[in-house]
């Protein structure tokens, strides 16, 4: 009996919850399918894929129910395993559900209030590594008294609960405070209380809409303040527009060094006649790697079932990645669901209007 093509196998269901930033066909949406389409080319993939794409809408523009409504959707289509609900505060009230219905999802969340069996976290970003990597920065810039400007946001609180602890072991002081809503009456009132404190730098511990909305430039121009300043991964906003986070450093995961990000760049030009979309910058990146690693847990998983899935995506190890520095590699395991390992949290720069890549993560001294 001849063996059977894979094209004659109904096709496995992954979702996509508002993963698809520009819509079904827009630029992130190729990258997803490209990672598909190789591991069909090189024989990876086990069967062929339909792609079921849901839109979140979520909090904060949303609501927590329409990010919980879309996953269940996906789950009913028959998909065996998701990425998405890609916000902490999406991912936060989505990951009960996930673990009910027994269908991985995978977040790129940062905040340690997503958990459990079926949750997985390639994270654009950490509350708690974002923290470390700042207060390492500062302390190796020579900065000793610090200026925060703590968000009141989903993970603006957790940033900060991680950033006192870290100061407090480099023997950094926090000299002033301001907290804000994602939506101040003046924000070069709150960045003045700061400038009066006469601190070394300031740190800014929130999601991103201060500066990705237009509000942060404005306002320290507006008082003349140009401190050395340094923010969490809400500096990956810069994907809507350099010009808003002049003068920032920030936590990235963009690294020109990686062998793997120019290659990407030139599949994704041959097969589609333009650059990743906004290039360069991180998530296309991490889209691409979001869709490897789906289809790792394919290759890997016993049964295409949520279960099969899940122990697929628990298989994987030392997967290079393409997100982060040179060494970054994914890896998983059944009580480890945080699958970035290595340097992939790392240092960029915006100047001129322009992305630069400010360096790797070394150890603050007296750490090593």
């Amino acid at each position: 009996m001849t063996e059977r093509s894979r094209s004659e196998f109904e096709p496995v269901k992954v979702g996509w919850l508002g993963a698809c930033l520009d819509g079904e066909g827009g630029g992130y949406d190729r990258i997803h399918r490209m990672a598909f389409d190789e591991a069909l080319e090189q024989g990876v993939l086990p069967r062929r894929v339909e792609h079921i794409i849901r839109a979140e809408n979520g909090l904060p523009n949303g609501s927590a129910k329409n990010a919980i409504d879309g996953y269940r959707w996906l789950v009913e289509q028959g998909c065996v395993i998701i990425a998405g609900a890609y916000s902490s505060d999406n991912a936060i009230a989505v990951a009960p559900h996930a673990n009910a219905a027994q269908v991985p999802l995978v977040s790129w969340c940062g905040t340690e209030r997503y958990f459990g069996e079926y949750c997985f976290q390639l994270g654009n970003g950490d509350c708690g590594g974002d923290a470390a990597l700042m207060a390492a920065w500062l302390q190796r810039q020579g900065h000793r008294r610090i200026a925060v400007l703590n968000e009141v946001s989903p993970n603006g609180e957790e940033y900060f609960r991680f950033f006192r602890q870290e100061c407090r072991r480099l023997g950094l002081s926090v000299g002033a405070v301001e907290t804000v809503p994602q939506q101040p009456k003046s924000l070069a009132d709150n960045l003045r209380n700061l400038q009066r404190a006469d601190c070394d730098a300031l740190a800014y511990m929130g999601y991103g809409m201060l500066c990705a909305q237009g509000l942060m430039r404005p306002a320290l121009e507006a008082i003349g303040w140009d401190p050395p300043r340094i923010m969490t991964t809400a500096f990956m906003f810069y994907l809507v527009g350099f010009q808003h986070f002049e003068g920032w450093v920030g936590i990235d995961q963009f690294c020109p060094a990686n062998p793997r990000v120019e290659p990407f760049r030139l599949r994704f030009e041959q097969r589609h006649g333009a650059q990743p979309p906004m290039w360069p910058n991180a998530i296309p990146l991490l889209a691409y790697d979001t869709a490897r690693v789906m289809v790792e847990a394919l290759h890997r998983a016993p049964l295409l079932t949520g279960p099969g899935l899940k122990d697929g995506l628990e298989r994987i190890r030392f997967l290079p990645s393409t997100t982060g520095g040179p060494r970054t590699h994914i890896a998983c395991s059944p009580y480890d669901h945080k699958m970035f390992k290595g340097d992939w949290l790392l240092y960029g720069r915006v100047a001129d209007g322009r992305l630069e890549f400010e360096g790797l993560f070394e150890p603050a001294p007296g750490t090593a």
